[in-house]
């Protein structure tokens, strides 16, 4: 089974196309290049997406082995943006 998972709404919507249709998971994350925030609370925020990013591929990854319908996958894949 194949997987697209999106940081961000807007280029969700522009995957490219596949020889089968993948999964669709939106997670998203606000952006972490802001121009007037301090460096020291852009460093902290990159470490807590990364830090979350790793936390939900771990879980998908442990799903994945378990999990033996697509659909029952597929609500999960969608069900880790909500962590």
């Amino acid at each position: 089974m194949d997987f697209v998972i999106s940081l961000d709404a807007e280029t969700a919507s522009e995957h490219p196309a596949w020889a089968s249709q993948p999964e669709l998971a939106l997670w998203s994350y606000p952006p972490l290049l802001w121009t007037l925030t301090p460096v020291v609370n852009r460093e902290r925020r990159a470490e807590q997406v990364l830090l979350s990013l790793q936390r939900r591929i771990e879980l998908l990854v442990s799903l994945h082995a378990k999990v033996k319908h697509r659909s029952e996958l597929r609500s999960d894949l969608r069900d880790l943006a909500y962590m």
